[in-house]
């Protein structure tokens, strides 16, 4: 089991990386998700390592939409006084869902019988609602669909808990690294 280490981080290629720097520019651009898999009757969760661990993610819905949005800005006058004054600017949304599948860990049956191919996992899937300001801009009449890419991503260990009945329940932390790409088509 992984002990000192808080997350794991991949690149864009899928490879496990140092913790990678990303500019957040002030947005939220990280995007989350948080899943959890009963084991099933008669088997055992091991987790080793994050060697075997898989996750896809699916963000075929998820758009960039704008709204404006009053902010304050600062302006300084003649007499060298800073003034507060508002400004109108369009906050760059993501919103839709995005769609997680995640395979983890192995399932170790407590009365081994018979068994083909690969260990069997503990598969995990989850739908994250998004809507979060990943930038600001200028008000325009439009932004792209696909105003952004995934640069990275990142998981942290899984949590097991036992359940009233007994049985373990493995929940698993993680998600995407985020670039705002722009507006302009």
């Amino acid at each position: 089991m992984i002990e000192n280490k808080k997350a794991v981080y991949y690149n864009s290629e899928g490879k496990m990386v140092e913790e990678p720097e990303i500019q957040q520019d002030g947005c939220n651009l990280r995007l989350e998700y948080c899943a959890s898999a009963v084991v099933p009757d008669g088997y055992t969760f091991r987790f080793m390592n994050f060697d075997s661990f898989k996750a896809c993610s699916d963000l075929s819905d998820l758009v960039c939409v704008l709204k404006l949005e009053e902010l304050e800005g600062t302006c300084t006058d003649a007499s060298g006084r800073t003034n507060p004054c508002p400004v109108l600017v369009d906050a760059v949304r993501l919103i839709g869902n995005a769609k997680f599948h995640i395979n983890v860990g192995e399932l170790i049956p407590d009365l081994p019988g018979f068994r083909f191919g690969p260990p069997c996992e503990l598969t995990m899937d989850v739908v994250q609602t998004v809507n979060q300001v990943i930038s600001y801009t200028c008000p325009q009449d439009s932004c792209q669909d696909r105003c952004f890419d995934t640069v990275g991503s990142f998981a942290f260990a899984p949590q097991i808990t036992i359940e009233n009945c007994g049985r373990q329940v493995v929940t698993v932390r993680g998600g995407l690294f985020l670039r705002f790409l722009g507006c302009d088509e």
